[in-house]
């Protein structure tokens, strides 16, 4: 079944009249995956979707089997009565709705080559991509969780604190163990509880290798416990949703100077959550954060935090107004609103290791909901 309900579905097909576009070509295949296609139609994969401005869709998928089941749409077509040919079954079905001459929108994430093929096909079609066209009104669509998106998500995150709260006595019970060792231990966890696994590899990081945003690899056969602070970055799929968290890790006391890097950490998380509310602006909930951080003269190279929904990082984005005046000329200010869900995971990197706390949280109308309850863990 669609995510995207009918007044959203009629606000995107406004937008698409109002750019004279007659079309939207949504893909999913391997290797460019757009989670859009689920969100209109309900097919979970491998298929081209083609949204016309009379609001009706056609859906031209890999596995007939599973579009009958998952997807929502007007049209079906089996590429098996088209030699398999995706090409020819996507010319099909823009020459019956449309005719020879019409105006085609497509993603970024589109193929080059089957804008080519259209291209070469249509000698009257106009096929466009804009910064500020379908991609735009996509992601504030998606940004704004449905009440079903919602439940979904606060399941997952229920299920991600069980698992959060498995890490304690693991580590205290097993002393030496190995970066891996936890990282394995959490993903079994996962699946044994009904998650379809991890929404991204579990990223587990001792003292020597919390420094960097992302660890490569993301869990190696080094000695986890040692004095000084780790981390675990981790989340899960919950019904086709992601969950996104990372719990600090405490070994030992800490000297001054990483003392400083944990505290700062958890006061600029904390920051963040007092500013979160309908009509705060994404980007100074964002700055107001990091600064905490900056102004220690610590170090914050990313975002605050990203949406998580259908991918791991869903709309909106929690970072810093852009400076680059090309890209200012397209960015526009992201007011928060009821319904929003997104990471808050402030942190530092360095030479002298790193921390971060992460958690998923939901707007209100009073404010903010947390929905995981990663915490400092000490040992």
């Amino acid at each position: 079944m669609r995510i995207i309900t009918p007044e959203k579905l009629n606000t995107l097909v406004a937008e698409m009249k109002s750019r004279a576009v007659d079309a939207l070509l949504v893909s999913d295949f391997e290797p460019n995956r757009n989670k859009s296609l689920r969100y209109l139609s309900g097919q979970p994969s491998d298929a081209h979707l083609l949204l016309f401005s009379d609001g009706s869709m056609t859906l031209i998928p890999w596995d007939q089997v599973m579009a009958k089941n998952e997807a929502q749409v007007d049209v079906l077509l089996d590429v098996a009565n088209f030699d398999r040919s995706y090409r020819a079954a996507l010319v099909y079905a823009l020459r019956d709705k449309l005719g020879a001459a019409f105006t085609l929108e497509v993603l970024p994430s589109e193929k080059h080559f089957t804008v080519v093929q259209v291209q070469e096909e249509f000698s009257g079609a106009k096929v466009v991509c804009r910064p500020d066209g379908a991609e735009d009104g996509l992601r504030r669509l998606r940004s704004v969780k449905t009440p079903a998106e919602i439940a979904i998500l606060k399941e997952g995150a229920k299920v991600t604190d069980e698992i959060i709260n498995l890490i304690e006595p693991f580590v205290k019970s097993h002393s030496g163990l190995r970066e891996i060792d936890l990282a394995i231990y959490m993903e079994t966890e996962m699946k044994k509880r009904g998650a379809e696994g991890p929404s991204f590899e579990t990223l587990t990081a001792n003292r020597d290798r919390s420094g960097m945003i992302h660890q490569v690899p993301s869990s190696s056969d080094a000695k986890l416990d040692l004095p000084g602070l780790a981390l675990i970055d981790m989340g899960l799929w919950w019904k086709g949703y992601a969950t996104d968290v990372t719990v600090p890790l405490i070994f030992g006391k800490l000297p001054p100077e990483k003392q400083k890097i944990l505290d700062k950490t958890l006061e600029a998380y904390e920051k963040a959550l007092t500013l979160i509310k309908p009509g705060a602006l994404a980007h100074e909930v964002a700055e107001a954060a990091i600064a905490v951080i900056e102004s220690a003269g610590l170090n914050m190279p990313y975002s605050l935090g990203h949406g998580i929904g259908l991918e791991v990082h869903d709309p909106p984005l929690l970072g810093r107004k852009p400076k680059d005046p090309a890209v200012l000329k397209y960015w526009k200010p992201t007011p928060l609103e009821v319904g929003m869900v997104f990471t808050v995971e402030p942190g530092v990197v360095g030479d002298l290791g790193g921390s971060r706390l992460e958690n998923d949280v939901l707007v209100t109308a009073t404010g903010v909901e947390v929905l995981t309850h990663s915490r400092a863990m000490y040992f």
